[in-house]
């Protein structure tokens, strides 16, 4: 297992724009490579989902809870909306880094792709790798099992626009 060191340390970068500082492809690999340690593969479509939602801080935090049970995306945009309504601009914003965390870890041989990503070599998650970091991991499970619904209810109920 190998480790990133302090992908990001929200204290050295603090800012009022939730999600700006996360917005970059360290960080986007780093939530790939957690959800991926819960599925082992993810579909491209599914993988390009995983940015908007771990760039947003409110709902990293709300899927992180002890007391927040699994849940398919419908549910969810049901009773959360807020963590949803700028998904589709999140969406957009994430496609660059997300591209660019794929091919990273790729090359690295942390996954390899051939029509969907594959976990090839974990990642540990260590107080080292920082808090953003550590918060998404513990979120993962939860941000798993919202991407077990097939990808086109995902697109429909996340309000994607293609």
């Amino acid at each position: 297992m190998t480790k990133f060191e302090n992908i990001n340390d929200e204290h050295e970068h603090p800012s009022n724009d939730e999600g700006s500082n996360y917005n970059n492809f360290a960080i986007c690999a780093t939530g790939l490579m957690a959800i991926l340690d819960e599925t082992q593969t993810l579909s491209l479509a599914k993988a390009l989902l995983v940015m908007p939602i771990i760039m947003h801080d409110s709902t990293v935090r709300h899927l992180g809870k002890q007391n927040v049970r699994a849940r398919e995306v419908s549910a969810l945009t049901s009773t959360r909306p807020d963590l949803f309504l700028n998904f589709n601009s999140r969406f957009l914003a994430g496609l660059t880094p997300t591209l660019n965390a794929i091919q990273l870890l790729a090359e690295a041989k942390y996954i390899s792709f051939n029509g969907e990503l594959v976990l090839t070599k974990a990642l540990t998650f260590s107080a080292a790798i920082g808090d953003r970091a550590n918060r998404i991991k513990k979120a993962a499970k939860n941000i798993a099992a919202l991407l077990t619904s097939p990808e086109d209810e995902l697109y429909l109920n996340l309000r994607i626009e293609l």
